[in-house]
């Protein structure tokens, strides 16, 4: 056996074994990415060596071998096909390239094609017949050609009527969901059980469905959404357009997200819409499906094996990935909590490069059995920190290593205590140069004093140096411009904009004074809450517990809290120099910022900015009324260049009302605009 058909037999090993876990035991091994660069490999080996490919490849099959069902196995009328997935937009355009050509060059046909563009939801599977108007049976795709009889745990879903409203004899398919609401409630209730978690909603949608009891499928309040019906021309329907319309009209549920384009360009632009307006849905979406609005063309298009060629997925960048935890290192944050941080081999997940992931504490790696060694999945909370969500037990080799938690402080050596009822390891020393760097961090933070290019490496440097030691010396730094110039990456105008932010932070608003203090239990909602109650800093210092106790929204916890952190001389050292230094502490005196300044303005950032991560630079030009744009387009006005800046770039030089500007331009732009 040669390299080639060697590696061809290992792939089909593989890839049929993760398809028994996925479709049979509703668990992923690895993520859909990582599946579908397997499959791709494995389709180019057989392209170019066809004598190796056999009738039972995973490339001529769609779903699983349904050998381990406890249902019984159902013949689908017509095969439920799966589709051609795509990473890359240029694969779309590819795509509409090729139908078009297929259409007007070689059929002659003269009509302008349309598409429809819809969220690909992230669920399972399933077709549904009506006689009459009656539900009568629901059937899985399994492999394709057979599935799996479900029709009793599909009438426990609510959004799926058991009567049409017209009698009415028709097959529709969709997509069963785990609203992501209940994904979380199911997965909290599962912790507090001491069962394992739910890795994701489409592992709990489809491991629900196939529960033998319809009991525990009624109480998970699964959803679906339909998307498909079998023969539409039987009803006289012409496009997919119409066939979703007839699908609604029935009483069905759909998305409502069915868009029809004609152009390639209006396409990118959806896509790239869709996949920041996905976060808003209460469902799982993994990207967008793009098919010919016009369904007298799709016989003419044909299938292939697995997939129509008139329709196509295009996946938004991979939520969930799977990689290897390499070690365990501990974090100490301004409060002295040490926090577990998983070291990964680096992975891809949303758009990013992520190589360190959350753990939050000692106790989650007990809860979830991880081990150094694992395979782990790993996602984005909130799309913006990684975490990692559960090992994959099923791939470990008997290597792996138990995590034992530090005893003493990993910076400053001191002991580590567990406060009593509490779950966290605390750093013991309140000198802790890391409990340092942390409040300092917090206090500059973009909900604090806001202080504009003070990031973490910069903090980082500034203690190193001995430039400051604490919060305050912050508004000392002026005084050592000269130092500053010198280091590296910190040019003139980078000293400027921090400088002149550090100045106009003093007149930040009362709230985000207090919010900036870092006062444990005191975040942005109640930081307005207490200055909108105590209007100054004094009367918040010298109210007793019970006075705090009595504004709405202030608990014990809190109370106790607040009262502690003014009574801690080193706190109110700190307050009485911020005081000297002239911060604002009092409702009334702040600043009058023009809120609006860049109203009916669109803004896109490209490239790596310096000061700025994406997300920030987003919520800056939201702050002063800005609209941000995903797209080079004539409606951008704006775009901000860092470093490495590519085709957006390129793009919007070739179009004469877009005003190309740095990072530091924009901060000049906010400055000269706040002053008039």
């Amino acid at each position: 056996m040669n390299k080639k058909e060697e590696r061809i037999k290992e792939l089909k090993e593989k890839i049929k074994n993760y398809n028994e876990y996925y479709y049979g035991e509703n668990q992923s091994l690895i993520s859909d990415l990582e599946y579908d660069k397997l499959l791709e490999e494995l389709e180019i080996l057989e392209g170019k060596h066809p004598q190796y490919r056999m009738f039972d490849s995973p490339t001529l099959q769609v779903g699983s071998s349904l050998s381990n069902t406890k249902f019984k196995k159902i013949k689908h009328k017509k095969p439920m096909l799966s589709l051609s997935n795509s990473y890359n937009i240029n694969e779309i355009d590819n795509f509409i390239k090729r139908i078009e050509k297929n259409i007007y060059r070689e059929r002659n046909y003269g009509e302008k094609l349309s598409y429809i563009l819809e969220v690909k939801l992230d669920g399972l599977s399933i077709s549904v017949i009506y006689k009459d108007g009656e539900l009568v049976q629901a059937v899985t795709r399994g492999d394709g050609k057979i599935g799996e009889d479900v029709t009793e745990n599909i009438m426990q879903i609510k959004s799926i009527p058991h009567f049409l409203n017209e009698k009415l004899d028709l097959e529709v398919r969709g997509e069963v969901v785990l609203p992501l609401s209940k994904f979380e409630q199911i997965n909290r209730e599962r912790l507090d059980n001491g069962e394992e978690v739910f890795a994701n909603p489409r592992n709990a949608a489809s491991g629900t469905l196939r529960q033998l009891d319809a009991k525990i499928v009624k109480k998970r309040e699964l959803d679906c959404y339909f998307y498909f019906l079998v023969d539409p021309l039987k009803y006289n329907l012409n496009s997919h357009e119409e066939v979703l319309a007839f699908i609604k009209s029935k009483g069905l549920k759909i998305t409502n997200i069915g868009e029809k384009i004609t152009t390639v360009e209006e396409l990118d632009e959806r896509i790239k819409y869709w996949g920041e307006e996905r976060t808003k849905l209460d469902y799982e979406t993994d990207g967008m499906v793009i098919k010919v609005n016009e369904i007298k063309f799709w016989d003419l298009l044909g299938n292939t094996t697995k997939s129509p060629r008139w329709a196509i997925a295009y996946k938004f960048p991979a939520k969930q990935v799977s990689t290897k935890l390499l070690d365990i290192t501990w974090q100490v944050g301004r409060t002295g909590k040490v926090t577990p941080v998983a070291e990964l081999e680096e992975v891809e997940v949303s758009g990013s490069r992520v190589k360190r992931a959350s753990l939050h504490n000692f106790d989650e790696i007990l809860r979830k059995d991880i081990k150094i060694g694992d395979r782990v999945f790993i996602e984005k909370a909130a799309e913006i920190i990684p975490q990692v969500v559960k090992p994959i037990k099923e791939m470990r080799t008997g290597d792996e290593k138990e995590i034992i938690p530090p005893t003493k402080c990993p910076v400053c050596h001191s002991n580590l205590e567990k406060e009593e009822g509490l779950v966290d390891l605390k750093c013991t020393n309140r000198h802790c140069r890391a409990k340092t760097q942390g409040k300092i961090e917090y206090f500059v933070s973009r909900d604090g004093m806001n202080i504009i290019g003070f990031g973490q490496k910069i903090v980082e440097k500034f203690l190193e140096l001995g430039l400051i030691k604490n919060i305050t010396d912050i508004y000392d730094l002026k005084n050592h411009r000269e130092k500053i110039e010198n280091l590296d990456k910190m040019g003139e105008k980078s000293v400027d904009n921090i400088i002149n932010s550090i100045e106009e932070s003093k007149n930040r608003d009362y709230s985000k004074v207090l919010y900036s203090l870092g006062i444990p239990e005191v975040g942005k909602f109640l930081a307005n809450l207490l200055a909108e109650k105590t209007k100054n800093i004094d009367i918040l210092m010298n109210m007793k517990k019970e006075q705090l106790l009595e504004i709405n929204g202030v608990g014990e916890k809190v109370a106790n809290s607040i009262y502690d952190f003014f009574r801690n001389e080193e706190n109110i050292a700190m307050i009485n120099k911020l005081k000297n230094i002239g911060i604002n502490f009092s409702l009334g005196n702040e600043s009058k910022i023009e809120e609006n300044i860049f109203e009916n303005k669109t803004f896109l950032a490209t490239g790596k900015l310096e000061h700025f991560s994406r997300n920030e630079i987003k919520e800056e030009i939201e702050k002063f009324g800005g609209k941000n744009l995903s797209a080079v387009s004539k409606k951008l006005d704006f775009l901000i260049v860092g470093e490495a800046a590519g085709s957006k770039l390129q793009k919007a030089k070739e179009i004469p009302s877009i005003k190309i500007i740095t990072e530091e331009e924009f901060f000049q732009m906010v400055k000269e605009k706040n002053k008039k």
